[in-house]
């Protein structure tokens, strides 16, 4: 039969074209669509050239229209109150439009005419297996072969086109997400947004979550909408057209009509799933940032103690990430039900009814001949066809606006990230336009402050009207307490904070740092990459004026005693200097980088205070050799004589500048401003630091320190002596083969049966075996349906009406509740393998094993958040994807024994066993595909996180620019690598999809044909060809089930594949944290006592992880009452010896004597660490004293110490008051008031300095008063007095204190000193007398 048989069928079918009222609803029908696309087009991409608030890669275009649609958040809340949300989704597509390029727009257009060609395909494959129908009931296998090779000929295309339209949407999505992640990047990395995002504004507090993980989300949904969208449009017009050739178009009315219905219901019955998308990814972020955080303060929670404190933090933001899940869980299940029960299953009975009628009334008939049954059946076939495709073009169509609402939860999280960047990025130059006379920051050369007005992001003051000059030349010392804004004043004069009032002068051009000035924080920051890159920075090689010669480097590293460096890394090898050098070493290596740079004016913001006074004193020297002018911020008196001026801050608001005349090295000429009339407790404090600079040419506690005589009492092995001292063993683990692993995982997520996930396994199953038995009725249906029609046997076909309804109603409780129960299982199996990792990960120190002792760089953030959950999920759908094809294989395949024979199920498993043996031999690597992109992924958003932690010091370096650099090179490898998986799979998803989906088809007309040859009885019979018919159908529906399930089984080979990449990340993971919690690897042959009286090393090594051996056979004793100071240059082992002491190193050898730690006990602490970086918890004011106890913990202690174990009314009261006296001890009780109390909540990392961080550290040390204190240089960011007063403190509470610092001034508060002589293994023990 021709292709057009269809349209010759009827009368108004071959009148078709000289139709006017078909051919006008046809031209209408596409006019109305391709205008509406057109003007869409348009419409975004005229909105796209007002959206110059993004500008183009090289800068931003200041156009005025770009803050109506991006930069007003007020404009952006009032869009979505107003438009449902979807104003953020219309300002990103109009973005994308104007920025994908003639690529993109290849690939729409590919898009596009992929679309078309497989609609096509779609019907004339529709069209040929009609013929085929035919032909098996016919017995015609001449004409039956000619069709099938037709037939499998196109199922190979078909296959091409819907792989090809995977990659393609997989290229757009990768296309949309790499111009939304580089426009995000323009502006989030201008003007120091990325500063003043998390650290000023405060509206967003995790960025990298919206630039990591929403944009790829909302690219690919976006994507995978549009391509569904066009092939639902093109099936749609197609399909109209096709009905309209051979039926009536009120069809066309009904169609639309029932769908315009069904989709307004199921509108005002749909959740907003916007909203609960974006608050699902926002908790998602926090709970990830908090893994993030971990990581990054490792060693300071493990010298704490602290992993149950971080352990309940991360706990309960889980389980409001797991609340909120469950919430939106239940939301898809009901609404699914509605959903599918309207569009999907009644859509389907709808569908029959219309597919039917024309057979019964219309001009569709049958006639009495054989030829015309056959000839019905066949147009009843691809009429099927043609309804259930429009159908369901329709409905896709329809649920849109669902989906469209949950992008618009990504939309506008991205929205309004872009949109608070731009908001900071112009906001100082706008405030700076709109008023010349006060905020307006001018060049010269000098540096003038005017009537500046320094107020933190809070709202508190901490300097009033400065006035001071600094010419060139000149050099300018600032002292003050703590927290008084000395820093602050730089956040100002940079750019970082805004300027409220008052005038700077300054060089260079613009509000932030410049080539001109250039700072060096008090928290060094090291870049990824070589030593030349530390260096330089924030330059890169590209951008240097002369090239910079290894000699050159090897000069610049010998000033700071750093020239070992090269001998120790290779030159071109990138390292984390972060982790591999001490916080000396680092501040070392920030002063070669100014020495490399040679600014105009310098700003030294106690970048010193961890080396020692020579080397401070050498450092001082230098820069004031190469003419720079130097802007110090320091509490050391020594520096006097290295500065013209001393500014003095009170912090209170109140300053002073002192000069120092050329005849005298004494500070004169004072002037005082702004000085209360009632002097406070920190501007007393503040007196006491301008009497000590004021009145010292030389550090008194320096010159002192010479008077105290040292008496040596032991040293180390010299050199001579035969010693090969022991192997430092690595964190490591033996890998298990993957069956092994998945064995592991399954005992994890599922113990026993009668465990929670067990029951939902049993529900699974169960609603498998019933989805199974409706799809067997729906088959037998759909056969007796062919056999009433044939038989014209009206009566009995509208009851099958009702019957079709009741299916109907059970498939749409039984689809929804699998999917739901899918997603329970996946969110089960996330909750029970999160809490077995984190056992191990947060007991024992097991996470700071991982980080700084593995050998393998393991990113254990990514892989307990994003890949696990990325894991159980597509777990979750592998699992019950084997149940639903293993109940349908045994099933069907018995149906199809009962109609074929053993020939049948034969053909069945040869063909499953022959496409799996294939499948396997061709298919990529993709686990270990899958695996690195997990891994590049998780390196993007590390870069993200590491650039919020250190964001103050690169903005103050102005290293903006090179950090872009340094994420886009990793985002750019990301792309390749997604690019490269794109191809693999698209070459692939030709053959499996071909060998798993479109083959079957092929070897079921195969069966229908023998079954057809087979059958014996009278064929001239109605009732014969009516059982025929129905056998025929009902058989093309049990082989089909069949095959489709052995597709799912086969296609479970590379879901399994793309699995086992996750499997072995996240179980890579458990075995080291195994290793880390038995020992393994890191056990050894030393002794380790415990003694409440002493702390004893006995010939121990301390070596470091990368086998250098720091202090060799180090013997020593401290009694309490005897305080040791462990001194040596940067990099010799004094945090180290700390570090074995605490157990996150082990003792390689020897015998070590320590008290037993116990945090949280009610008993008074007996060791207690205040580790060398700063720590601040999450919580109130009253947390970071306590920590690492909780508060229930704090008050028993308290409760237990005053009262002897009776618990009195008002313990907390008890515990605050106890509290506020050792705030009022360290010099920190205006924080109560300033900061509101108790229980204020604060990101206290930003909002105090780092001394004023120091001295909380001593407060915890104060509140847990243990008989031994270990101090790693936690004071060098305090002034001498206060650090005096502090260690006087802790003699008056009998702490005996073990302290590594550089200061000379705390040596009368020890009775021993431990001298590691040079970071090779010499030490000496003296004694100190008083």
């Amino acid at each position: 039969m021709p292709s057009l048989q269809l349209l010759q069928l009827t009368e108004h079918g071959r009148g078709l074209l000289s139709s006017r009222r078909k051919a006008l609803l046809l031209a209408t029908s596409i006019v109305a669509v391709g205008g509406t696309a057109t003007a869409y087009y348009v419409q975004s991409r005229n909105s796209s050239k007002r959206l110059n608030s993004f500008g183009r890669s090289n800068g931003v275009n200041n156009n005025d229209e770009s803050d109506q649609l991006i930069g007003n958040d007020k404009n952006v809340k009032k869009s979505r109150q107003k438009r449902g949300s979807l104003r953020s989704l219309q300002v990103l597509a109009a973005i994308l439009l104007s920025r994908m390029g003639r690529l993109g727009a290849i690939d729409i257009l590919s898009l596009v005419a992929i679309a078309v060609s497989r609609t096509a395909v779609s019907n004339r494959l529709a069209k040929v297996q009609g013929f085929l129908f035919r032909s098996a009931f016919l017995r015609r296998v001449p004409a039956f072969i000619r069709l099938i090779i037709e037939n499998i000929v196109l199922c190979f295309l078909l296959s091409t086109l819907n792989s090809t339209s995977k990659y393609i949407t997989g290229t757009l999505s990768l296309r949309f997400r790499k111009i939304l992640t580089k426009l995000t990047h323009t502006q989030y990395f201008q003007n120091m947004v990325y500063y003043k995002m998390s650290h000023v504004d405060g509206r967003i507090t995790n960025p990298e979550q919206r630039i990591a993980s929403d944009i790829p989300k909302f690219c690919s949904e976006l994507s995978d909408l549009v391509q569904e969208d066009l092939i639902a449009v093109t099936d749609g017009l197609l399909y109209t057209w096709r009905l309209c050739s051979y039926a009536s178009p009120k069809y066309i009315f009904w169609i639309l009509g029932y769908v315009l219905g069904a989709g307004a219901a199921i509108r005002n019955f749909s959740p907003a799933f916007g909203k609960l998308m974006s608050k699902e990814q926002q908790l998602e972020g926090e709970y990830r940032q908090l893994h993030s955080r971990l990581r990054t303060h490792a060693e300071s929670i493990a010298l704490y103690g602290g992993e149950n404190r971080e352990e309940f933090h991360i706990q309960k933001k889980f389980n409001n990430l797991v609340r909120h899940m469950r919430v939106v869980l239940h939301d898809h299940w009901w609404f699914g039900m509605i959903q599918d029960f309207l569009l999907k299953y009644l859509g389907a009975t709808v569908a029959v009814i219309l597919i039917i009628e024309p057979f019964f009334s219309g001009n569709l008939r049958p006639d009495s001949s054989t030829l015309g049954r056959a000839e019905m059946l066949s147009n009843l076939r691809y009429h099927t066809s043609v309804i259930i495709s429009l159908f369901q073009s329709l409905g896709t169509l329809s649920i849109s606006s669902r989906r469209l609402n949950r992008l618009s939860g990504y939309a506008d999280r991205i929205h309004e990230l872009m949109g608070i960047s731009r908001e900071l990025a112009v906001r100082d130059t706008s405030s700076q336009q709109s008023d010349g006379s006060r905020n307006y920051v001018s060049e010269a050369t000098y540096i003038e402050f005017e009537g500046v007005k320094v107020v933190t992001p809070t709202g508190n003051v901490l300097v009033e009207d400065l006035t001071l000059r600094v010419e060139t030349g000149s050099n300018l010392l600032i002292t003050g307490p703590n927290g008084s804004g000395k820093s602050s004043l730089f956040r100002v004069l940079g750019g970082l904070w805004p300027l409220v009032s008052g005038h700077i002068v300054k060089p260079g051009h613009g509000s932030d740092l410049n080539k001109e000035i250039f700072y060096v924080p008090q928290r060094p920051y090291t870049a990824v990459g070589t030593l030349r890159d530390q260096l330089i920075y924030p330059l890169t090689v590209d951008q240097e004026v002369e090239p910079f010669t290894q000699s050159e480097m090897a000069e610049l590293l010998k000033n700071v005693d750093l020239e070992y460096l090269l001998d120790r890394y290779p030159s071109e090898k990138e390292v984390n200097w972060g982790d591999e050098l001490s916080l000396g070493e680092q501040q070392r290596l920030g002063m070669a980088r100014l020495f490399y740079h040679k600014p105009k004016f310098a700003i030294l913001d106690e970048c010193t205070s961890a080396v020692t006074t020579d080397m401070e004193e050498r450092f001082c020297s230098k820069v004031r050799a190469m003419g720079t002018s130097c802007i110090t911020i320091s509490h050391r008196p020594a520096l006097v004589a290295f500065h013209d001026m001393v500014l003095s801050l009170d912090g209170e608001g109140g300053w002073s500048v002192h000069y120092k005349r050329t005849d005298s090295p004494a500070l004169t000429e004072s002037e005082f401003v702004k000085k209360s009339s009632s002097e406070s407790e920190r501007q007393s404090d503040a007196m006491t630091v301008q009497r000590a600079f004021a009145s010292t040419k030389k550090d008194p506690a320096f010159s002192a320190s010479r008077s105290h005589s040292l008496e040596l009492l032991a040293t180390s092995l010299t050199d001579g002596d035969d010693y090969a001292p022991p192997v430092f063993p690595q964190l490591q683990s033996v890998p298990r083969m993957l069956p092994l692993r998945v064995a592991s995982m399954f005992k994890i997520l599922v113990p026993t049966v009668l465990d929670k996930q067990g029951a939902q396994l049993l529900a699974v199953a169960i609603l498998v075996l019933s989805r199974t038995w409706i799809s067997d009725r729906i088959a037998s249906l759909n056969g007796t349906t062919v056999k009433y029609v044939l038989e014209q046997d009206k009566a009995a076909f509208i009851k099958l009406i009702g019957v079709s309804v009741l299916q109907s109603a059970a498939s749409s409780f039984v689809a929804p509740s699998l999917r739901h129960l899918t997603a329970l299982l996946a969110l089960g199996w996330r909750i029970r393998l999160t809490k077995h990792l984190l056992r191990n990960y947060l007991r024992n120190n097991a996470y700071y094993k991982v980080f700084y002792m593995s050998q393998v760089n393991v990113d254990a953030d990514q892989r307990l958040t994003q890949d696990l959950e990325k894991l159980t999920t597509d777990l979750s759908g592998l699992v019950t994807g084997m149940v639903k094809p293993t109940v349908d294989i045994l099933w069907f395949t018995w149906r199809m024994k009962l109609l074929t024979g053993r020939r049948g199920v034969a053909f069945l498993y040869a063909y499953m066993l022959l496409g799996l043996g294939f499948l396997r031999s061709v298919t990529p690597d993709f686990g270990d595909l899958t695996s690195h992109g997990q891994q590049l992924e998780g390196t993007f958003r590390y870069m993200h996180e590491r650039l919020r932690t250190h964001a103050e010091s690169v903005a103050f370096f102005g290293g903006g620019a090179r950090e872009r650099e340094m994420i886009e090179s990793r985002f750019n490898e990301l792309f390749s690598h997604s690019m490269l998986l794109l191809k693999k799979k698209w070459l692939f998803g030709i053959i499996d999809d071909f060998i798993t989906k479109q083959l079957p088809h092929n070897v079921t007309w195969g069966l229908s044909l023998l079954y057809a040859m087979e059958h014996k009885a009278d064929r001239a019979l109605t009732s014969t060809q009516g059982e025929l018919a129905h056998a025929l159908r009902f058989l093309a529906s049990v082989v089909s089930q069949s095959f489709l399930a052995f597709g799912d089984i086969l296609e479970l080979h590379r879901k399994f594949l793309e699995l086992s990449g996750g499997i072995n990340r996240i179980f890579e993971l458990e075995e080291l944290l195994d290793a880390a919690q038995h020992g393994g690897s890191l056990r050894t042959k030393s002794t380790e006592l415990h003694s409440d009286d002493i702390i004893s090393f006995s010939k121990v090594d301390i070596i470091t992880p990368s086998q250098k051996i720091l202090a060799r056979q180090l013997t020593c004793d401290i009694v309490p009452g005897k305080s040791l100071l462990v001194t040596g240059p940067n990099g010799s082992g004094k945090s180290s010896i700390f570090r074995v002491l605490r157990g996150l190193w082990p003792v390689l050898n020897g015998k070590l004597i320590k008290p037993y730690q116990e945090v949280g006990s009610e008993s008074r602490s007996r060791l207690f660490y205040v580790p060398q970086k700063p720590y601040t918890c999450l919580g109130t004011l009253r947390d970071q004293i306590i920590y690492p106890l909780s508060c229930d913990e704090a008050e028993k202690r308290i409760v237990h110490s005053v009262t002897e174990g009776q618990e009195p009314i008002g313990s907390t009261s008890v515990l605050d008051a106890h509290l506020k006296t050792i705030l009022e001890n360290v010099k920190l009780l205006y924080l109560l008031e300033r900061e509101g109390g108790w229980d204020a909540c604060q990101n206290w990392e930003d909002i105090l300095s780092l001394g004023e961080q120091q001295r909380l550290g001593m407060a915890r040390l104060f509140f847990h008063k243990p008989q031994f204190g270990v101090l790693d240089e936690c004071t060098n960011a305090t002034s001498v007095d206060v650090e005096e007063h502090l260690y006087s403190l802790a003699t008056k509470s009998g702490i005996t204190v073990i302290t590594s610092s550089q200061r000379p001034a705390l040596i009368p508060y020890h009775s021993v000193e431990l001298r590691l002589i040079d970071g090779e293994g010499k030490w000496e023990l003296r004694a100190i007398e008083q």
